[in-house]
């Protein structure tokens, strides 16, 4: 399925997480996420599998069937807040 850059622009804004963030959290580079978003260049192919990775992880799937857009998924939202407060909670001991 083919995913256009503001697909990514709105699921990050749905999420609440800035571009920054999702590079980081995806490990590209904050051009990659910047450029694909505003449409000036497309990223490689590993590159834009990891960004949708990240944002599959945090509940976001991606919808081109009659039309083209975003959902939350509320379920895997919810089991990627419980495993990072895990996780928060395991490093502050």
């Amino acid at each position: 399925m083919k995913v256009s850059g503001k697909q990514v622009a709105s699921a990050r804004e749905l999420l609440g997480i800035t571009q920054g963030e999702l590079a980081s959290a995806a490990g590209v580079g904050l051009q990659t996420v910047v450029g694909f978003e505003t449409g000036r260049t497309e990223p490689y192919p590993v590159n834009l599998a990891k960004i949708l990775a990240e944002l599959d992880r945090r509940g976001i799937e991606f919808t081109n069937g009659t039309g083209i857009g975003i959902r939350l998924n509320f379920q895997k939202a919810a089991e990627y807040a419980r495993v990072v407060a895990r996780d928060q909670n395991q490093s502050d001991r």
